[in-house]
């Protein structure tokens, strides 16, 4: 299991009972008469308000779009410090703090949360001296909130590490996959036409100048009892001459499966789950299939990179005139489309065999590419 989710899951829980403990200890002093907020209703309020921001942090309720994670995060450690600074008495209402670090931990630097950690213990010293702490109370305050804030954002910012390690090597291993299938691919298409050409140049010229021989021996040897055997051996060659010939015709005109080879690309990518739907195209080129198994590895690299996504659907199909490729994925989507490298390049590829690529995106989630060329390539 990833480290960041496996921390993240805990987080969820730990806060969530954080939050209700607050509220039950909170209610049973109250009805105690042992101590309370300096303002019951103005902290029953924030008490409100600071658990659904939470849930809101977590998805539970639906986050509206003007409500950013950094706003909510700056309005869970502002409330944080509301209910702190509302009920002072109670030292362990600054476990709160602990709780805001190593939220804001996932999504902020470490420099916005060392600041969070100064200005929450800095709440600290102001709960002490509302609530008439002694000196030695106020140090010992600041020390242990202090180091236990430091040492959550120290564990979280350990696990986002790990997570974001393991994630580039997710990457890495897919473009590996993809780079290694896609040399067998070309080695293999370097391979078959030079074979084609060896068996064209080498052995069919030398069957036909065997053939010439044979035929000037045939006239040679007419009148004798070999002219006979001259004859049929001149036919063999001639025979195994045409046979040259289809073999080489039926090695260039073979071009390799597009199904295998995409599949090759997809199959086993850490971290994403592809479905692959391929109809095999007739008259299909091995820059096509080539241009192809490039777009779908480009697909692949941006849904782990980029879009986080964890399922990608690739389909390719067609007819006697067209092929068409689509991709989409699941991943975080975008307003606008910034073309990259990757992106520019797999156009240039569709473009260079006659067709067109579109890219789109939605800031609700989900990247798709669809490309389309003609089968026949175009005279250059």
């Amino acid at each position: 299991m990833d480290p960041s989710s496996l921390t993240q899951r805990w987080m969820v829980i730990t806060s969530l009972v954080c939050a209700a403990a607050v509220g039950a200890v909170t209610i049973l002093e109250s009805a105690l008469g042992d101590t309370a907020p300096t303002s019951a209703a103005l902290w029953w309020v924030c008490y409100a308000v600071f658990v659904v921001v939470l849930l809101l942090m977590h998805g539970f309720l639906p986050t509206p779009r003007a409500l950013s994670q950094n706003v909510l995060l700056l309005t869970f450690a502002a409330l944080a410090i509301g209910l702190a600074l509302l009920f002072p008495r109670q030292t362990w209402m600054a476990v709160l703090f602990v709780l805001t670090t190593a939220m804001a931990a996932f999504s902020w630097r470490p420099r916005a949360v060392a600041a969070l950690v100064v200005i929450q213990t800095a709440a600290v010293v102001a709960m002490g001296v509302l609530a008439g702490w002694s000196l030695v109370d106020v140090l010992m305050g600041v020390l242990a909130f202090g180091n236990m804030q430091v040492f959550g954002a120290l564990v979280v910012f350990t696990a986002r590490g790990e997570a974001e390690a393991r994630h580039d090597l997710t990457v890495a291993l897919a473009e590996l996959r993809s780079t290694t299938a896609l040399l067998d691919l070309t080695s293999r298409e370097a391979e078959r036409l030079r074979i084609s050409r060896d068996l064209h140049d080498l052995t069919g010229h030398d069957l036909t100048a065997l053939s010439l021989e044979l035929e000037v021996a045939a006239h040679l040897t007419a009148s004798t009892d070999a002219g006979h055997h001259v004859v049929r051996a001149r036919t063999i060659a001639k025979d195994l001459l045409t046979s040259v010939r289809a073999a080489v015709s039926r090695i260039r005109e073979e071009t390799p499966s597009l199904d295998d080879a995409v599949r090759h690309v997809t199959g086993d990518t850490p971290g994403l789950d592809v479905l692959v739907e391929v109809e095999e195209v007739a008259s299909l080129g091995a820059e096509q299939t080539i241009a192809i198994v490039r777009g779908v590895q480009e697909a692949i690299t941006n849904a782990l990179r980029h879009a986080q996504a964890d399922h990608l659907w690739v389909r390719v199909g067609g007819d006697e005139q067209e092929v068409c490729v689509s991709i989409h994925d699941d991943g975080v989507g975008a307003a606008t489309i910034t073309p990259g490298n990757g992106l520019r390049g797999m156009r240039e590829r569709f473009e260079a065999l006659g067709g067109t690529l579109e890219a789109r995106s939605h800031s609700a989630g989900g990247f798709a590419i669809r490309g389309r060329f003609p089968v026949a390539q175009p005279t250059t």
